[in-house]
């Protein structure tokens, strides 16, 4: 028994030693031709400067459970001094429904998904500045969050521009305050939350950025004219048991949002929640706002602009039933949605690797050892005979890290000019 574990081991190092050479000359020849590439695609999305000081970047955080019960085990990551979520085995923590139970109220998740999101921002974008509003139940834990943003280096803390804002809900409806999740429905009142912003990009705190989130702006200038939320596909709601109404091809996730609020104002109420509830009693009964958004814009597809997954890419991003995404390729996942806790539970592996890979990585890591780390992990979820979303989603492991791949293969092109510099005037 030993020898085999002792073998199996000797395996996987073996191959792990090989993904990564794999990985490096994968990098150079993306080095080679990454150029060209991106005057074919990338350059499509390009935004410059910094666009949420006009139009902030919006996050909710709400910390209603003063008892964090739940905690996490201890694992050393690949940068040898920070706390892993994740099992021994580099699985998603979930050991049963009441663990499930704690995990969703635990604010150590919810602040080290949210500061794993900032950190992924950070690291990717070019933008010089960052303005973020966060939307939370109280002063303490606005300030709790941003006292999480003390371990970044401080060329990257003055990156950050933190506003702090408090929820705002209807008055006649308090009932929506803890309406399926503390805070969820607060980002349909942004329009009477932020009266005096006209457009904002929302996004949910459990996601990573896998590319330049200032691209995310790219989606308030595209807009038409009567245009006024732009949202990807959630195709689960084609496989739901009981219907529910949605809205697009195969329904709409509210995790990333690009909103002009000075059009929701227009709406009956004055903003999208309040026209949501002017309309009515929902049949059947909304689960949560997501629902209800779906069931508002049925009928109105005037008001949206439907994007690509590529936007919001979910573990239901890969089933059958979801639209195709050939952006996803052509340019690269932007953002990775582990909407309902899917960086934690055993959704998807390949979810799993990125969050717990990313979520040990410096801030300032090499590009070149990270994309070479995280392809190697990537081809070994491969090995993986298990079903999962993403487990027959054809070149996922590419559209997950094209952009860190530019990112490195750039460095790559900067380390040879410096080298070939050097060697002129020596």
């Amino acid at each position: 028994m030993i020898s085999r574990v002792r073998w199996s081991i000797f395996f996987l190092s073996v191959l792990s030693i090989f993904c990564l050479l794999y990985s490096y000359n994968d990098l150079i020849q993306t080095s080679i031709r990454t150029h060209d590439y991106r005057k074919r695609a990338g350059s499509l999305f390009t935004v410059t400067g910094s666009p949420s000081l006009d139009s902030p970047l919006v996050i909710v955080v709400c910390n209603p459970y003063e008892n964090d019960t739940y905690k996490f085990g201890q694992q050393q990551s690949f940068s040898g001094n920070s706390t892993n979520p994740t099992n021994s085995s580099g699985g998603p923590i979930f050991e049963n429904e009441e663990t499930l139970a704690e995990l969703r109220k635990s604010w150590t998740r919810q602040s080290q998904q949210t500061l794993t999101m900032i950190k992924t921002l950070l690291y990717f974008s070019k933008s010089p500045l960052w303005r973020i509003i966060v939307i939370s139940d109280s002063k303490r834990t606005f300030q709790r969050l941003a006292n999480l943003t003390v371990a970044f280096p401080e060329v990257e803390r003055r990156r950050l521009i933190l506003e702090h804002k408090y929820l705002w809900f209807p008055p006649e409806y308090p009932e929506l305050r803890s309406h399926w999740r503390p805070c969820a429905w607060a980002k349909q009142f942004l329009a009477e939350t932020l009266p005096k912003e006209d457009a904002v990009i929302y996004v949910d705190s459990d996601l990573l950025f896998l590319g330049p989130g200032e691209e995310l702006w790219w989606l308030l200038k595209s807009m038409g004219p009567k245009q006024l939320i732009a949202l990807a596909p959630e195709p689960f709601y084609k496989l739901e048991e009981k219907t529910y109404h949605y809205a697009g091809r195969v329904g709409l996730n509210t995790g990333v949002m690009a909103i002009n609020l000075t059009r929701a104002r227009q709406l009956p109420g004055g903003g999208m929640g309040s026209a949501i509830l002017t309309e009515g009693p929902i049949q059947p009964e909304p689960r949560h706002d997501q629902d209800a958004l779906n069931h508002f814009l049925k009928d109105k597809p005037h008001l949206l602009m439907e994007v690509t997954s590529r936007w919001n890419f979910l573990p239901s991003s890969c089933m059958k039933t979801a639209p195709p995404c050939p952006d996803c390729y052509s340019a690269g996942i932007i953002v990775l949605h582990g909407a309902d806790m899917s960086f934690y539970r055993p959704v998807d592996v390949k979810f799993s690797v990125m969050y717990a890979t990313l979520f040990g990585a410096a801030v300032d890591a090499d590009p070149q050892l990270l994309y070479a780390l995280l392809s190697a992990q990537l081809v070994l979820t491969d090995t993986i005979k298990l079903p999962y979303p993403c487990s027959n989603y054809s070149d996922i492991n590419e559209a997950l890290t094209l952009r860190l791949a530019e990112e490195a293969a750039e460095s790559v092109r900067r380390k040879r000019a410096a080298y070939n510099f050097v060697s002129k005037i020596t």
